[in-house]
Order: C-alpha cells, then structure tokens, then sequence
C-alpha cells in the first residue's frame, strides 16, 4: 500500500498503521522531531482520535478513513484559516465524485443527509519569531460503518457511505482521489487563486442564506449566514438585520426554513 501511494505522489511521504492513539499525535511526534517533506499519516483505527473542541472522533478499525496530513506550507499565519476551506472543498469534491450528494457545513464538517459524515481537525505550531512552523490537517470520513456500529448519541447526528447508499467502498480509493485533489487545491492556493476555491465553497455551503441556530460566545441566536468570507469568517444576519462577522461558532443542524 505504501508503496503504490509513494509511487502516485512521489512529493509525499505515506506512513500506514493498523492502529493508534491518533494519526494527528503522531504528526505531532514526527514534526517535533524535524522533518522535510510532506507526510500523510494514515491508521485503520484510532483509539484516542480527536474532533475539534476537544471531542472525541469515533474511528473504529476498518470501517473509515482517519488520516493526517503534516506539511509547512510557505504561507503567512494570516493565510492559514483558507487551509479549512481547501481542504472541505477537496473532500467535497472526492466524495461528489463517488456519486454522494454532500455539502460543506461551516466551518470544516462534510453532511450527508443532514448528518455529519466527515470532520476535519487542523492544528498548527507557531514558533518564537511568529512565523508557521508547521501545519496538520486531521481528517475523518465514516466509510463503511454501520448504524449499529454508532453510540445512540451519534446514531442521531452521523451516517457513513454505506448507511447512506447501501454500498460499501474502497477506502483506498477515496483517499487517492482526496490526496489529487487536495494537491490540485493547494497548488491553486499557492499560486494566488483563491477566489476559484472560496467560490467553490460557497456554492457547496450547507447554511447559506438559511435560518441557522448559532452557538457563539456562549449564546444561542437565530441567523442567517450571508457570506463566507476569505478569512474563513462567517458573515451573518440576525433578526433585526444586523450584520456580524463570526470567526468561530458551532452550527447547529437544524435548519429553520
């Protein structure tokens, strides 16, 4: 496996284990201890994989794909937000392209259904003279899970492929196509086209110009998000029509009309 991965992305450096605490730790371990190209760390199981806000991600052996992606990317911190949006786009647009109706739910979960099917995790190292040392992209995508396989908590809230459509998938096959088109998106990126993957996102948002509830600062309010900025902002309306930029919050599900 390793070997064919190595051979279609010779830029990248492709390390698979059957089980570990979390592919993003691991990142961590290797980054620390100095590296040169970009790795893609990829596990058939995590035992302690991690959400965003701290939750834990459910990732039971074989049935998904949790994986990470270590790289330094010659960008400045402010830029590193716009790695949320390439990313969603990149899987958005792999999992489209398996005939998988999805849509991206700011800022980085991938529903199906309207249920999360894919979460992304990315955590970054500043140095002492303020400049990016390192970047890690966490990534989990339910595959082949079944219902049973979910908590009753998450029973109500994910899905995987084969719940959705009844079919099971390579999961190898998926990651190809993420890795492609990670790469064609990061290189767009690099070169300066931004606009093309912001466009992208937004005409595959799963809460624009919908009345949302937004979880934000501790409050709970009815909005409707108007815009995605390039900063990765959300820009929402409230019921009074007033305008707010909101850089982080927690979407719910629940669309009101």
């Amino acid at each position: 496996m390793k070997l064919e991965f190595n051979r279609l992305f010779p830029s990248i450096n492709f390390i698979f284990f059957d089980e570990i605490d979390s592919t993003n730790n691991y990142c961590k371990y290797i980054a620390e201890q100095g590296f040169s190209k970009t790795t893609v760390i990829v596990s058939d199981a995590q035992t302690a994989g991690r959400g965003t806000k701290g939750r834990n991600f459910y990732s039971p052996k074989g049935t998904g794909l949790w994986f990470s992606i270590l790289l330094k990317p010659s960008i400045p911190i402010n830029e590193l937000s716009f790695l949320t949006l390439l990313t969603s786009v990149a899987l958005n647009d792999t999992l489209k392209a398996f005939s998988i109706n999805t849509a991206i739910k700011w800022p980085n979960d991938i529903i199906l259904n309207d249920r999360k099917l894919s979460g992304i995790l990315i955590e970054s190292k500043i140095n002492n003279n303020k400049l990016l040392e390192y970047v890690i992209i966490g990534i989990g995508i339910n595959v082949n899970l079944n219902k049973e396989d979910f908590s009753d908590e998450l029973k109500e809230k994910a899905i995987s492929l084969k719940i959705a459509t009844g079919k099971e998938y390579d999961r190898y096959k998926i990651l190809k196509l993420f890795i492609f088109n990670f790469e064609n998106y990061f290189n767009k990126f690099i070169d300066g086209n931004k606009k093309f993957i912001l466009n992208k996102y937004k005409a595959n948002s799963f809460v624009l110009n919908k009345k949302v509830n937004l979880k934000y600062k501790d409050k709970t309010k009815i909005v409707i998000p108007i815009d995605i900025l390039e900063d990765g902002a959300l820009l929402v309306k409230d019921q009074n029509s007033n305008i707010e930029k909101i850089v982080s919050g927690e979407i719910s599900l629940r669309v009101l009309f």
